[in-house]
């Protein structure tokens, strides 16, 4: 590395005394997230402190707020930040920083790969961190971006192109990447396919609907308004049906009877049997989330009679992060953002995305560029 840009990572900006943060001290509704001035972090050894500008929302912030528990959810550890899909400026590095790669600056945006591994086991070797023993989520397991800084591992970050807004960056990394891992690395979907996207006006399903369609496939998806549904077809859906009707049959009418060879399910209970029963023979179910809850009823035989195969999909791996990233810069994929909340509006930010009432993702904005 050259000295010069190593005296510049020795610039370091001042950081405060306390910063600005969205604190869950106890779980429950809205009215448990409370907007605190505490510490901020301090970067370890291998680890950056970044001062962030946006935080976009997932279902997984309300989730941690409402202390979901269950079969493959780790405990949350109270008082708690959370916010994974995270972009902001590099304040300093910690202690022994890498030398091994170049690595953005002090004063660079940058966007967060929010998957952490160990770094060491034969899954995070092989670039796979989410199958990793001692995987963590940043802002899961760890205090989040929904506060004025955030610490995160030097190998983590990425450095934002200038043409890029730090909205659309915080689009990226738990939507498009858990999208492209489903639609590509594991579904393999090929113009041939018909796909169908279940939720798709959310982050992920919206996400999906526009992989898919990149990917040359026939796409249909299921949303619940008029609204909802004209944004779905700007995003390159075929046919789009309405949630709260038989859209299951309206499916199996549109191909004929035939069903589709893919579908993307991230709502889980209330539509998983349906999804299933609209898969030609041999189709795939592909899981990436399970929001509307985890326990669905379900037959057997609907699936092993038919060759019907149910696979996972959760965040991606550093080549999926790669991939997606690389075409959102180039402008081949178009994240949609629904709005933009300061932080101060954290509750009716996450009101809105609980009750659905978004299309892409919600965006807060936690301090200016």
């Amino acid at each position: 590395m050259a000295s010069n840009q190593y005296e510049s990572f020795s610039k370091e900006s001042e950081v405060p005394a306390t910063m600005r943060a969205v604190v869950i001290r106890e779980h429950g509704g809205p009215e448990k997230l409370s907007i605190e001035n505490v510490p901020p972090p301090v970067p370890n050894q291998g680890e950056v402190l970044i001062k962030v500008e946006v935080t976009a929302l997932n279902h997984l912030d309300v989730f941690v707020r409402e202390g979901l528990k269950g079969p493959g959810v780790h405990p949350i550890h109270l008082p708690h930040v959370s916010g994974v899909d995270i972009v902001g400026r590099i304040v300093k590095y910690g202690k022994d920083k890498p030398m091994h790669r170049e690595l953005p600056e002090i004063g660079d945006r940058v966007v967060i790969n929010p998957a952490i591994g160990c770094n060491e086991c034969r899954w995070c070797r092989m670039g796979e961190p989410s199958m990793c023993p001692n995987y963590t989520i940043l802002g899961e397991h760890s205090w989040g971006g929904l506060a004025e800084y955030v610490a995160a591992p030097a190998r983590n970050i990425m450095k934002v192109p200038d043409h890029i807004s730090s909205e659309l960056a915080a689009a990226v990394p738990v939507a498009y990447t858990t999208a492209w891992r489903g639609v590509m690395t594991v579904a393999g979907v090929k113009p041939s396919d018909r796909v169908l996207v279940v939720g798709a006006s959310g982050g992920l399903g919206s996400a999906q609907v526009e992989i898919a369609k990149a990917a040359g496939a026939t796409v249909i998806g299921i949303a619940s308004t008029e609204e909802k549904r004209r944004k779905v077809i700007e995003k390159g859906a075929d046919e789009v049906f309405d949630s709260t009707g038989d859209w299951q049959a309206d499916v199996m009418k549109w191909t004929d009877g035939r069903g589709v060879s893919i579908v993307f399910d991230s709502v889980g209970a209330p539509t998983m049997r349906r999804s299933l029963n609209t898969l030609e023979m041999n189709g795939k179910l592909v899981l990436s989330g399970a929001t509307g809850g985890d326990n669905p009823e379900l037959s057997i035989r609907e699936i092993y009679q038919w060759h019907r195969k149910i696979l996972g999909a959760p965040l991606g791996n550093w080549e999926d992060f790669l991939q997606v990233t690389e075409l959102v810069w180039k402008g081949k994929l178009k994240p949609s953002i629904h709005s933009v909340y300061p932080l101060d509006e954290i509750a009716e930010a996450q009101i809105a995305l609980e009750k659905r009432q978004h299309f892409g993702k919600i965006v807060i904005k936690v301090s200016p560029n």
